[in-house]
């Protein structure tokens, strides 16, 4: 029906006709014409808020989280990123199955989980957090398995991946390599 912009746009006009009019007609002060202006602007950052899924009254937000993992077994060399591309779950659309990057879409403590096999090969990954290395993890020997994991806090926009860490090419077992990650509250 209304959008949030639109519905805002109407309190407003509404508001301030109110205010004009009690002007004009000489019932309000400046000083009540002051008070209700900062009631109402007060009043427009909270329907901002809710419109992006912050309730103001207790701080919380929409839902995010993913769950992906390979869909086939994958090799993997150099500094590259895991891309798990199957995806089970991702509410808050803030991973992206093509690139294997998830991106904070709200300031917050979040929680991430990569669990792998490695399949013929050791295998050696890292969880990093935009351009910097957290937590390492390897296999020794083919069929061995490992995981990492950790709660980062994140600024809007903050990357999280996982990325190989070189020693040559090595191979992820498919359906037994995934990552996870949810936000625990907002900050």
């Amino acid at each position: 029906m209304f959008s949030t912009g639109t519905f805002i746009l109407f309190v407003l006009f509404a508001a301030m006709s109110h205010v004009f009019l009690s002007e004009a007609k000489g019932n309000c002060s400046n000083d009540r014409t002051e008070t209700v202006m900062e009631k109402l602007l007060d009043f427009v950052k909270e329907l901002k808020q809710i419109s992006s899924g912050t309730d103001c009254r207790n701080n919380h937000h929409k839902p995010i989280g993913f769950y992906a993992m390979l869909s086939k077994s994958l090799t993997i060399s150099g500094f590259s990123t895991v891309v798990f591309d199957k995806v089970f779950t991702n509410t808050g659309d803030a991973y992206d199955s093509k690139t294997g990057i998830f991106r904070a879409p709200v300031k917050g403590l979040y929680y991430f989980d990569c669990s792998f096999l490695s399949l013929g090969t050791p295998l050696h990954l890292i969880l990093m957090k935009n351009n910097n290395r957290l937590t390492y993890g390897h296999s020794f020997s083919s069929h061995d398995a490992d995981s990492i994991s950790g709660t980062l806090q994140l600024a809007i926009g903050d990357k999280v991946f996982v990325q190989h860490y070189p020693t040559g090419s090595e191979v992820l077992y498919h359906s037994y390599s995934s990552f996870t990650g949810y936000l625990i509250s907002t900050i």
